[in-house]
């Protein structure tokens, strides 16, 4: 049986939403009964929001709608991260930024939404989460499709106006007006058979240590095709793949620590070492690196790519570059460890690939195995 949601005075509670209005769309109660407790934190710059505009435009327009809201509703803080519309999936780094450690109740859209800024986000700031080692109670929120389970619900029978108001914020929006406030009708409906509510907002309460998590993949490398003239078209703007040299480890494992991870500067040690590790650099500056053999036998990763440079083919030359690796050292088979979807896409471009069942923590346990 859905539980009612409760709120505490001494919760301190995050709000992340997709777009400017997922915010007001999905999770009104928590703005409207709490928000001298809450943060809101909108990851792009809702830019592709309308045809009818220029994306320049549509974010200046949708900057001011949110601030606007945000000015009537009055938060303890509220954050515009400005990521272009529709690329969070390019950017999985997004959520980083976040500190998670000091939030009890965390609010994010569904992880199996249809629109995929909206699966990005949950599924970034889970892994957020996990790196931080928080432990906030994560709830995700609907906006225009019901769950098809759900775990607890917000009576807003008496804010129904007032989130109304909210949603009007958004005039650039008015499409989307009535279809998440219905939804709330349509959710009142059936727990007005248990409860007299007239509207409710729902809620999924999930674990973020396992939608963290997704299962390993299994590259095929039989059927490995290597592009290799993406070298030479990297080449002309300027850009050269090349393998790591140990006399190369002090400035890559800098920018690796500052532009990644800690983690991943000690983690490409023995990459570096097998001849298993390779950089993109332009003017002797890196741009991006992949490896290898790093973590265990036959993984790859980790690799990463500066925001400014992603989607020019160097990711993708990166990752033919250590599949290659893999085939001169005999293997008929790699694995790509919680790939995220913009890798999985990657890799099919190059070679066929499955999910490993039941494999979303073989990746983790191959970082934590005490021996």
């Amino acid at each position: 049986m859905w539980e009612e949601l409760k709120l505490s005075h001494d919760d301190v509670i995050a709000v992340v939403a997709p777009h400017p209005d997922d915010e007001c769309l999905g999770a009104s109660f928590i703005l409207l009964t709490m928000p001298e407790r809450t943060d809101v934190y909108v990851l792009t710059d809702g830019s592709h929001g309308n045809d009818e505009k220029t994306v320049e435009e549509e974010a200046r327009i949708r900057r001011e709608q949110f601030d606007e809201e945000m000015s009537y509703v009055k938060p303890r803080n509220f954050y515009w991260l400005g990521y272009e519309d529709t690329t969070l999936p390019q950017h999985p780094e997004a959520a980083d930024t976040i500190d998670f450690t000091q939030y009890t109740k965390v609010f994010l859209p569904w992880n199996e939404s249809a629109h995929p800024d909206h699966r990005a986000a949950s599924v970034m700031c889970c892994r957020a989460i996990m790196k931080q080692k928080a432990h906030p109670e994560c709830y995700f929120y609907e906006i225009a499709v019901p769950f098809n389970k759900l775990t607890h619900y917000a009576d807003i029978s008496n804010l129904i106006d007032e989130k109304r108001r909210l949603i009007d914020f958004h005039s650039d929006q008015a499409c989307q007006k009535d279809i998440p406030c219905n939804l709330n009708l349509f959710r009142g409906s059936f727990i007005s058979l248990y409860k007299p509510v007239k509207y409710a907002e729902c809620y999924l309460q999930a674990d973020p240590y396992k939608i963290g998590y997704c299962n390993d993949i299994l590259i095929k490398l039989n059927t490995f095709k290597e592009d290799y003239g993406l070298y030479d078209r990297l080449l002309e703007q300027g850009i050269r793949i090349k393998r790591v040299m140990p006399c190369d480890l002090g400035p890559l494992q800098e920018f690796v620590r500052e532009n990644f991870a800690d983690s991943w500067a000690d983690e490409i040690l023995p990459a570096v070492i097998n001849g298993s590790c390779f950089i993109a650099e332009r003017d002797r500056k890196i741009l991006a690196f992949g490896c290898a053999e790093a973590t265990a036998k036959g993984y790859l990763g980790p690799a990463g790519t500066l925001p400014g440079v992603r989607r020019t083919g160097i990711c993708k030359a990166l990752l033919q570059r250590s599949l290659r690796y893999m085939i001169e050292q005999n293997y008929r088979y790699a694995v790509a460890g919680m790939p995220i979807d913009p890798i999985w896409d990657m890799v099919n471009q190059v070679a066929d690939a499955e999910v490993i069942k039941d494999s979303s923590c073989a990746y983790m346990d191959k970082l934590s195995y005490p021996f």
